[in-house]
């Protein structure tokens, strides 16, 4: 049995298709932050090598190219079915998700420090704080991905054309 879930929705309510569709993208990469073990634990994407440096686990480097390649099919039917293929759109949809994902470390961050991570004779009572730190640094990861093999690729491309001697002989 398949399931789609999508996280931070909320209530249902109309909702603008820009806040939606940031809601939604997101989720492609928000969801495997929130994936929970046999414990009911959100997995750790991350272990450490034997410098003590992290890296992606094995599982993880497996779903990635999976969960982007859903990401991409759907960014190109959105593009094409509600933009028309206005393919300017692309960059600003993932700023968009980007930044939702920015926002949400963030609010890990915060969750942590409400819960008394940070502050020893507050956080003793509570239960595996760290996983907020280990979420925030996910959507971190996860944003720089995509900022990585998009924003930077288009920009580049960008410098590229108009770099280029006939652009100016025109």
């Amino acid at each position: 049995e398949e399931n789609l879930w999508m996280f931070d929705l909320g209530e249902p309510s109309l909702e603008p298709i820009p806040a939606f569709l940031t809601k939604f993208l997101m989720s492609f990469f928000h969801a495997l932050g929130m994936e929970e073990d046999e414990k009911g634990d959100w997995v750790v994407r991350f272990e450490q090598d034997e410098n003590g440096k992290l890296r992606l686990t094995e599982k993880t480097k497996e779903l990635l190219p999976k969960v982007i390649s859903s990401f991409n099919i759907t960014v190109d039917r959105l593009i094409n079915e509600l933009f028309d293929g206005y393919e300017k759109v692309r960059v600003l949809l993932v700023r968009y998700v980007v930044t939702q994902l920015i926002s949400d470390s963030a609010f890990c961050i915060e969750k942590w420090r409400t819960k008394g991570g940070g502050d020893e004779s507050r956080s003793d009572h509570q239960y595996y704080l760290e996983k907020w730190l280990w979420r925030a640094l996910w959507d971190i990861y996860a944003s720089e991905e995509l900022r990585r093999r998009y924003l930077t690729r288009m920009m580049f491309k960008r410098q590229l054309e108009n770099r280029h001697l006939d652009s100016f002989l025109g």
